[in-house]
Formats: structure tokens, sequence, C-alpha cells
């Protein structure tokens, strides 16, 4: 009974966490999931520029501001996704995903591979690079 408190503790951490660097609620950048990310993106007719992150990684941090407003920038122009790698690691092992953040960029044609992002960190850049 004990582990279960201290499991449902860690849930809770973590969750608060993640809310932390993305807010699931502001509808400019949407939360991905193992269980969603298929239907979402890959089956989508639209870009996304997708956030690959770590709720403990200080990068990802400091990167979360301008990831919102990036997302601001391109509402009805490029999907902005995030996706938290450390509870959906199979999503970030498809894509090789080593470091973090790292961001990808998955175009209108699903059947290439993502293009890897290696820009600024700022909403400038990252707006720039996804409506090029």
């Amino acid at each position: 009974m004990k582990l279960l408190s201290i499991v449902a503790a860690s849930v809770m951490l973590f969750a608060d966490m993640a809310s932390a660097l993305f807010d699931a609620s502001n509808k400019r950048v949407e939360y991905l999931t193992d269980a969603n990310f298929e239907e979402k993106v890959l089956k989508s007719d639209e870009a996304w520029i997708i956030k690959f992150y770590a709720p403990w990684c200080g990068h990802c941090k400091q990167l979360a501001p301008s990831w919102e407003k990036a997302g601001k920038a391109l509402k009805g122009v490029v999907r902005v996704g995030a996706i938290d790698v450390d509870q959906h690691k199979a999503i970030g092992g498809k894509y090789g995903v080593q470091g973090f953040p790292t961001i990808k960029y998955f175009g209108l044609n699903k059947k290439s591979s993502p293009s890897d992002y290696q820009g600024g960190r700022t909403a400038d850049a990252i707006v720039n690079y996804a409506l090029d």
C-alpha cells in the first residue's frame, strides 16, 4: 500500500512538471502521446513541428516560452506539438531522439522522414523555419 502511495505521488509530481513545461489548455501547442501521435500527426494533411522533451531537462524548460510563442504565431498555418519522451518512450525511439529537446518537422508528405530542426531556439527562428 505504501508503494502504491509513492507511485501515485511520483506520477502526480511528473504530471505537474510536464504541465510547467507545457500548458495543455492553451490550444497553441498540442500535447501528443503514444496513443494519439499517429492519428494527429502521421494521418493528418497538415505540417507539424514537434518538440520532443523531458520534463526534467533544463534546456526544455528554457525553450518552453519560445515554443508557446511559436505555437501562437503558427496557429492555423503549421501545427505545433510537444511530446514528453520520458512518458512516451516509443515515439522517441522511433524517431531517434537521443537528446532534449529535439525538434522535428513533419511536412505534408508523411511517407518521408521528418526533418531535424537545427536552428535557433527563439520563437522567431522556429516560426521562420516552419514557414520555409
